[in-house]
């Protein structure tokens, strides 16, 4: 099986990621159809990673190429985006380029926080 092969991800296998016990906090932003995953910094709670995971209210991804897993960060503060970063695929090795695309948006989200403090 090819590692491009599409990966119908389970929000089982998010939680495995995403762990609420970690600090990660489950919902559906207002105007959404899809659930969320929040972590608030802990030096500034007001700067949250939020992870958009193309699971809707029924439980089940998003169909084939319909939609990829989003990592950035919030400002909640000031409403407005703070950290972007690449797509994650729902491919094979999603677990895998999750936690890099977490990592990275974290560490950029506190080396801006850090610069501007």
């Amino acid at each position: 099986m090819s590692l491009k092969t599409y990966h119908n991800v389970t929000m089982d296998e998010l939680r495995e990621v995403l762990k609420e016990e970690k600090g990660w906090f489950r919902h559906i932003p207002e105007g959404s159809k899809e659930y969320a995953f929040d972590f608030k910094l802990s030096n500034a709670r007001h700067i949250v990673i939020r992870v958009c995971s193309g699971i809707t209210m029924t439980g089940y991804s998003r169909g084939r190429g319909k939609d990829a897993i989003r990592v950035f960060a919030l400002d909640t503060k000031a409403n407005k985006g703070y950290i972007k970063t690449k797509r994650v695929y729902r491919i094979q090795t999603w677990k895998t380029n999750l936690e890099k695309a977490v990592w990275n948006c974290f560490n950029q989200a506190k080396e801006r926080r850090d610069r501007y403090k």
